[in-house]
């Protein structure tokens, strides 16, 4: 019989609970359940197996779990030591490069990022923006070195056309596995919904600052004032994004406008369910040329909300163009007065909006997490 091939899992944000993260637990789940044997490394108290599982609805207990004290520099140096044990060395990565002394060496790479030079290194540094500017020069060399991989697996097309057009680095595509949030049993209300980080860094930003005035312009021309706009995600305990979340919640003061932080995975599903509506916004006015990094790059709560038969209306812009079909499975919007034109059709149009909810769900059948394991396992295996 042939060796079971084992799998060193590396991540330097597990302690986050965000798009990344999950894609790489059901990277986990899938190799498990392919008789993989897979080594989760994590800096001490970073992640609890049992807490992600409930909260991504993952199933990662039959793998093992390597912590290592330290800060991220020697967490960094010693899971790329402790590589040398594995055959697979499978590790998500924003801005630095891996070393890895294992048979074969896979990186996922969340973020298409646009060209990095001197000149924009300098321009960060004049503006103040240093640590951007250090993370830049560290992912300029981390994109000069990924040829030495196996492979690097993307979340979209999008992302791959711009690694292979700016930075001539093949990739790919394995779309992220997404949940099928539907309960029948939960009535839809007069509800739209948004989901997402509440952050406004450069890629990251949901744009809700535009979506909330979206809903105020709505508000004004309802036929009926019970619509209510609700927003759903995570939210860093940093200063930066707490200020940030409270000039949210100032912008929205009198108006039908709910935050909802930090959700359970039984919350985010009734959200889900609820939601007549699904906004979403990251990339407007984004020259994806020049900055294919801030644009949307796939689009995963678009896909969960269209799973509970949730329309969605969406920037067209990035991978979010790749997964609604104009008029068929729901709207691609260029502008807010767009937006906001979409959203009342719907309203207005019942046999219109049971038509898109029902072309929304099946096009979310095209990206389950049997989809997900069949295309991970076939990047892996070549």
């Amino acid at each position: 019989m042939p060796q079971t091939k084992r799998v060193l899992i590396y991540s330097e944000h597990w302690s986050r609970r965000g798009c990344g993260e999950k894609y790489l637990l059901c990277c986990i789940e899938t190799l498990l359940r392919s008789n993989y044997d897979v080594t989760i490394v994590a800096q001490t108290a970073s992640f609890d197996k049992d807490a992600v599982a409930r909260y991504f609805n993952v199933d990662v207990t039959g793998a093992d779990l390597r912590t290592i004290d330290g800060d991220v520099s020697i967490f960094r140096e010693q899971a790329q030591c402790l590589s040398a044990e594995f055959d697979i060395f499978l590790y998500m990565t924003n801005y630095r490069f891996l070393s890895s002394h294992a048979r074969q060496t896979f990186v996922i790479l969340q973020v298409p990022y646009g060209r990095i030079t001197l000149f924009s290194l300098l321009g960060k540094s004049l503006q103040g923006n240093w640590k951007e500017g250090a993370k830049d020069f560290y992912r300029r060399q981390m994109l000069k070195r990924l040829h030495d991989t196996q492979a690097v697996i993307v979340y979209s097309q999008f992302v791959h056309n711009a690694l292979d057009w700016i930075h001539d680095i093949p990739s790919t595509v394995v779309e992220p596995p997404i949940d099928d949030f539907l309960a029948d049993e939960i009535p839809k209300e007069r509800t739209i919904l948004s989901v997402g980080r509440f952050s406004d860094g450069l890629y990251n930003n949901k744009r809700y600052d535009v979506l909330i005035d979206a809903f105020k312009k709505l508000y004004a021309r309802l036929p009926s004032t019970t619509w209510q706009y609700h927003l759903v995600g995570a939210c860093g305990s940093d200063e930066a994004s707490q200020q940030y979340f409270r000039r949210l919640q100032d912008s929205a003061h009198g108006l039908p406008i709910y935050f909802h932080l930090n959700p359970s995975y039984q919350d985010l599903r009734r959200h889900y369910n609820e939601a007549t509506i699904f906004w979403h916004a990251a990339g407007l006015g984004v020259d994806e040329d020049k900055h294919p990094e801030r644009a949307e790059h796939f689009g995963m709560s678009t896909l969960e909300a269209m799973s509970a038969r949730c329309v969605p209306v969406v920037v067209n812009s990035g991978g979010q163009k790749e997964i609604v079909s104009h008029d068929e499975s729901g709207y691609l919007w260029n502008s807010v007065d767009e937006l906001v034109e979409h959203s009342l059709k719907l309203m207005s149009d019942h046999e219109l909006l049971a038509n898109l909810q029902s072309q929304a769900r099946e096009r979310f059948k095209e990206f389950d997490r049997e989809h997900f394991s069949y295309k991970l396992l076939s990047a892996i295996e070549v």
